[in-house]
């Protein structure tokens, strides 16, 4: 059971990390801005939610790659949606 836990928190913070790691490369002074906390958190409520709609859907556990592909994901679709607002 927790590695899915893990791997949800996993998913989520490499998603909310990339971003961030690819524009510090480019631009060496970048400090960090909450936007990339705020997405995190968003994504890892909506990835929590639907993981546990998952299991009580299948009855069981989901592993910990398919826990963190589900939470990258998720998390890729909540940030295409703050972006569009």
């Amino acid at each position: 059971m927790y590695e899915m836990y893990l791997g949800i928190f996993a998913g989520v913070v490499a998603r909310a990390i990339f971003p961030f790691l690819v524009k510090l490369k480019k631009n060496p002074k970048l400090k960090w801005d909450n936007k990339y906390f705020v997405s995190a958190i968003v994504g890892l409520i909506i990835s929590l939610i639907v993981s546990m709609m998952i299991l009580y859907q299948l009855d069981k556990e989901l592993s910990f790659g398919v826990a963190f592909v589900t939470a990258y994901t998720l998390h890729s679709v909540s940030r295409e949606i703050q972006k569009a607002f």
